[in-house]
């Protein structure tokens, strides 16, 4: 399986979008350069990088996914009629 850091999917996500590091930053209400030290020293928080997402007009998801379509995390699923309905 093939990794991608942080970092570097930043970049592309921005460049998908036509668009800067500085000007999501801008965005966010940071400094170009608080984000830029956030991203190289790897301490974007989970809130942070879903802010991004909605400036960006996308969704930043994060979970756990297992075999039966189970997943907990940010989409929470279950299969119909099995176990509870409460969160982990």
């Amino acid at each position: 399986m093939t990794t991608i850091s942080i970092e570097d999917l930043l970049y592309i996500v921005a460049a998908y979008k036509v668009t800067s590091i500085s000007a999501i930053a801008r965005a966010m209400g940071i400094s170009p350069q608080n984000l830029h030290k956030k991203i190289y020293r790897n301490t974007l928080k989970k809130e942070e990088l879903c802010k991004i997402g909605k400036i960006l007009g996308g969704e930043y998801v994060s979970y756990f996914a297992f075999p039966g379509g189970i997943t907990f995390g940010d989409k929470m699923k279950k299969k119909k009629g099995k176990g509870p309905s409460k969160a982990l």
